[in-house]
């Protein structure tokens, strides 16, 4: 691979890692080389070569291991992809991946419908709802909080279940509710206190949010739904449909 000459020392690094990965010179479940050799071979600082292995780290390519030094698990990234072309969970959008997925609740409680959610929900004002926080968790790495408002009347029965997968599967198999259309908006905000706490960021860091309202196949809605996502993990894919054109009209 052609580097120009201002390519950073901590990727030339990682490019030329990648090439020992995909020539096979690195196997899977072979260790890398040590820091202080890669070091000498580029006559860079242990802090630069630290950064490019970090790298690997983040993908879930290489793991360190006390007394074994940095060991490469897989030959190829793992990626974690939103989809948006069609309503799914979280833990059914990484089944699909083939990543493993779990789910820590972090409280559920019955409150007062904020007047924003009451008005999406098309609630009285006062109404009560379900509100859940929950940790998504894939291959043991907290990556998404959700928060989630639901109708109390509706589905008030859901306080007293241990929900540890998909929230949606279980308002099909025990409300019978099917969730047929979700309006989404994404946007990036910093991480709070409590998300740099589940995250464990020690500062706050860029996340993906994105605000979802679902209704159900009589048109009600059902969830009002904010799922934060670190910035750091996560890719969003958006398919779209053909262009659409449109002839000016001619002016007079």
């Amino acid at each position: 691979m052609k580097e120009h000459s201002n390519t950073p020392k901590y990727v030339k690094i990682i490019n030329w890692l990648e090439e020992q990965i995909k020539e096979g010179v690195i196997t899977v479940g072979g260790r890398l080389p040590t820091e202080e050799s890669i070091a000498e071979k580029f006559g860079f600082n242990r802090m630069t070569v630290r950064q490019a292995i970090d790298d690997f780290v983040v993908r879930k390519m290489v793991t360190r291991r006390r007394g074994h030094g940095s060991i490469l698990v897989r030959n190829t990234p793992v990626e974690y992809i939103w989809q948006f072309n069609n309503i799914l969970s979280f833990t059914e959008s990484m089944e699909n991946s083939g990543i493993s997925a779990r789910t820590e609740s972090n409280r559920i409680e019955v409150i007062e419908a904020p007047q924003k959610t009451a008005k999406l929900l098309g609630l009285p004002t006062g109404s009560r709802v379900l509100h859940t926080l929950r940790t998504k968790y894939a291959e043991n790495e907290p990556v998404c909080i959700e928060s989630s408002y639901l109708p109390y009347d509706r589905f008030s029965r859901l306080t007293d279940m241990e929900i540890t997968g998909s929230l949606y599967r279980t308002l099909v198999e025990e409300f019978d509710t099917h969730l047929v259309k979700s309006v989404q908006y994404l946007s990036s905000v910093f991480s709070g206190k409590e998300e740099m706490k589940i995250f464990g960021f020690v500062k706050p860091q860029p996340c993906l949010m994105v605000e979802s309202l679902s209704f159900d196949s009589g048109g009600m809605p059902v969830e009002v739904l904010y799922s934060c996502f670190r910035g750091d993990r996560y890719r969003f894919r958006i398919e779209s449909g053909e262009y659409q054109y449109q002839k000016k009209q001619d002016r007079i």
